[in-house]
């Protein structure tokens, strides 16, 4: 279910812009990330009846994941990056660095506000 539209991403949020046939399918991937660490908490509930500061931030975490895949591909989403570490005959190069994590620190950040990432809490609106 998509929490955000592009007007959203583009007037409130003020993301990086993004090609516009590439975003429906970013939102997609986008919710299904931050559904994933939010442990489901808002399917069958209604985002709309909770408190401001729960729906604006909820957001933005949405808004965030789809900045964060534009920049560092979708790809990440299934664990894939480009290579840390290759080496051909004596010749190596390595990438400093950690391999790219599947979600947004943004959008973790705007999800502490919410209460979704601890499992123990239910927020109600």
């Amino acid at each position: 279910m998509p929490y955000i539209d592009e007007t959203f991403y583009k007037d409130v949020y003020k993301g990086t812009p993004v090609d516009a046939d590439a975003f429906p399918r970013l939102l997609e991937r986008a919710c299904d990330s931050i559904d994933h660490i939010t442990n489901y908490a808002l399917v069958g509930r209604d985002l709309d009846s909770m408190h401001q500061v729960i729906q604006l931030n909820f957001k933005k975490a949405v808004a965030a994941q789809i900045e964060y895949l534009s920049s560092v591909g979708e790809a990440v989403v299934h664990g894939v990056s480009g290579p840390a570490n290759v080496s051909v005959g004596s010749f190596s190069y390595s990438e400093g660095g950690n391999a790219a994590t599947p979600i947004s620190p943004a959008a973790v950040s705007y999800l502490k506000a919410t209460g979704f990432l601890n499992g123990g809490v239910t927020v109600l609106g």
